[in-house]
């Protein structure tokens, strides 16, 4: 869990949530750090019971004052039936204890004039969001979201880490449904925002690539509302059409009209090499990480770094010394030397548009062998699941010799193709047990799927397997 020392006082307390709502306080009922979770609570914290899909909080209220919690935050309706058990506990009655999170993380933010950068976007931005910390952190104290904590709870808790010696915070907002984007920033209310791409994302509630516009660009339109400063990316269609629309911003890509040009190349080993102009200078960035999608990550990066003012040759330095780490077996387009064929480790999701790009991948690794592509289904695709599915098992029959499948929508889309070099596997050790068969020296795997795949597990049977 993220902990904090946010501090709260029952005057700024009461001015948030309202006097008549606060339940057994004097004016010296106060809390030092904001927390959720029993397990990690400390004593003079406050606890937010929040309602999950698996657990309620509320009933951990009791064992939260045991555990020396000033005071907790409850929904009103808990409240009304357990009136016994709170007795003269101090308690704050809410409607929803989520947007009471939130609005102590706005709050608490309000009290810093740091600058923020939220990142959103539909691909990538968790890499984005790691690349322009790392390269930030040569200068300066930053605080970032903690893995992909980018949701209604992850964002306040990581706000709620803001403390004096924070200089610049990069915040993840994430979304899979209409309004999150909109709710995160009005919560993070950032100075700086970049949103990585438009792409075919929790479709199942989003609907199609305009229901993804629509909702991703709110941050747009939130840094347009509040003189917030924006860095586009001038290669994304969707995107470059808000360039005109914001008063302040930064282009970025390949588009010679942006205000950072940058061309791509890959080595023989797949590692980027990006020509970056800006100005009326230009360097060379060559990366220790694989494939275009930290390429395009590097490029943001470079452009907030330069409007941040860091020297140049700092942020080349810090662009070069950027790379992925592989966790809990799953990792961000990892390329990994296993005995003697290469793993190509990029479990962490999946949707259509990072399948394509894995697969641009795997097609660029110049290699003797054969070439496998193990997929798992891409999910909250919605109604476009199937011939979403259909379209990537296209590409990966065309460039892979042998396609291995897994999943509800990938046996649909192989039972629509009927190509020869796409097998269905119902269980994961019968797909790893076929592969096993086939593989040989100079072979290259890659491995792909949405989180809810659990794909890495084919991933931990591999260097099992080799060990």
């Amino acid at each position: 869990m993220l902990n904090n020392t946010a501090e709260f006082n029952s005057y700024e307390l009461s001015v948030l949530f309202g006097e008549d709502n606060l339940l057994n306080f004097t004016e010296q009922t106060n809390c030092k750090g904001v927390s959720t979770d029993t397990r990690t609570i400390t004593k003079g914290n406050c606890f937010i019971a929040l309602k999950g899909e698996n657990q309620d909080g509320h009933q951990r209220i009791i064992e939260s004052f045991e555990k020396g919690a000033s005071f907790a935050i409850a929904n009103n309706e808990w409240i009304n039936d357990n009136t016994d058990l709170i007795k003269s506990k101090p308690i704050i009655i809410v409607n929803d204890t989520l947007n009471a999170l939130g609005q102590l993380a706005n709050f608490h933010r309000r009290k810093f004039n740091c600058d923020i950068l939220a990142v959103g976007g539909s691909n990538g931005k968790t890499t984005t969001k790691e690349i322009i910390a790392h390269v930030l952190s040569g200068k300066l104290k930053v605080l970032k979201t903690a893995e992909n904590f980018n949701n209604q709870i992850g964002v306040p808790l990581t706000l709620l880490q803001l403390d004096d010696t924070i200089e610049a915070a990069i915040i993840e907002i994430g979304t899979n449904e209409p309004g999150e984007i909109s709710i995160l920033s009005s919560i993070v209310e950032p100075t700086h925002g970049l949103i990585t791409n438009i792409g075919r994302e929790h479709l199942e509630k989003l609907i199609d690539l305009d229901g993804v516009e629509m909702e991703e660009t709110f941050l747009f339109g939130h840094l347009k509302k509040h003189n917030g400063y924006a860095f586009i990316n001038l290669d994304d269609q969707r995107l470059k059409k808000y360039f005109n629309f914001l008063d302040k911003r930064i282009g970025y890509g390949s588009d010679p009209s942006a205000d950072i040009v940058a061309d791509i190349k890959l080595n023989p080993s797949l590692q980027p090499i990006i020509n970056i102009k800006y100005d009326t200078s230009s360097l060379e960035i060559n990366l220790k990480t694989i494939g275009y999608g930290t390429a395009y990550s590097a490029i943001a990066a470079f452009s907030v770094a330069y409007h941040f003012g860091l020297p140049v040759d700092l942020i080349k330095q810090r662009l070069e010394s950027f790379s992925h780490t592989s966790e809990h077996s799953y990792g961000r387009m990892l390329l990994e030397k296993i005995t003697d064929f290469v793993l190509i480790n990029d479990c962490y999701n999946a949707n259509p548009d990072s399948m394509a790009l894995s697969l641009k991948v795997l097609e660029s690794y110049n290699n003797n062998g054969k070439k496998y592509a193990i997929l798992g289904d891409m999910l909250e695709l919605g109604e476009s699941a199937k011939n979403e599915h259909i379209e990537i098992l296209k590409s990966a029959s065309m460039i892979a010799d042998f396609v291995l499948v897994y999943g509800h929508f990938m046996l649909i889309a192989k039972n629509e193709l009927n190509l020869e070099n796409i097998h269905h596997f119902e269980d994961k050790n019968i797909l790893f047990d076929f592969l096993l068969n086939l593989i040989g020296a100079d072979d290259v795997i890659l491995v792909k799927g949405s989180r809810g795949m659990k794909m890495e597990e084919i991933i931990k049977k591999l260097k099992d397997y080799v060990k």
